[in-house]
């Protein structure tokens, strides 16, 4: 398993999960029995990862579930052979502009709510946060972008800091790696078995 990144702008949080981490034995697989084997057998572990991640938020954030997601690494980025991405932000979502959540959703509630562009603020909590300012890149530094906080024009407020409200995904499918590996063999298995009818 992998370390726990945030990306560039810090909108995505996933846990990564491929193929030889899985298992040792799965890159011998990978070259002895077709690669739909080991995508399906993926597939069902981040299944269950999701609904392990999704177990830990209590139901009514319902935009924090709704930005749990799955989807296979595309082929050419997966160096390890085939592997899936699992966690807050990740694959397809809808596409939203202004404030993370629309408010027509919040209900006359403060805040912008949380969706896929900012669920890392549920597993990572935030620092201080001030209306009226706004990150802008200003350039790039080993590869990675850089960003300052410039004002906006609007009035400046206080909104204070969040807590994170549950563990790192990573520590959350850590702790039921047993569960998901047997998971990853049974259908290896499985798999290799039809193979060979």
């Amino acid at each position: 398993m992998s370390d726990f990144p945030l990306s560039t702008f810090g909108e995505i949080v996933f846990a990564k999960w491929n193929a030889v981490q899985l298992d040792r034995n799965i890159k011998r697989l990978q070259k002895e029995f077709p690669r739909k084997i080991c995508r399906k057998a993926l597939a069902e572990l981040a299944k269950t990862s999701v609904k392990k991640i999704k177990a830990t938020v209590p139901g009514r954030y319902r935009g924090v579930r709704k930005a749990i997601k799955w989807r296979h690494k595309k082929a050419r980025y997966a160096k390890f052979g085939p592997e899936v991405k699992v966690g807050g932000g990740v694959g397809k979502q809808k596409k939203t502009s202004g404030d993370a959540t629309s408010t027509k959703t919040r209900k006359g509630r403060a805040g912008v709510g949380i969706d896929s562009r900012n669920v890392h603020w549920w597993f990572f909590g935030t620092g201080t946060r001030t209306t009226g300012m706004k990150r802008k890149r200003v350039g790039r530094v080993k590869g990675k972008a850089v960003f300052s906080s410039v004002a906006t024009g609007n009035p400046r407020r206080n909104r204070g800091k969040m807590p994170a409200q549950e563990r790192p995904i990573i520590t959350i499918l850590t702790s039921a790696s047993g569960e998901l590996l047997a998971i990853v063999k049974r259908h290896i298995k499985q798999g290799v078995e039809q193979e060979l009818k």
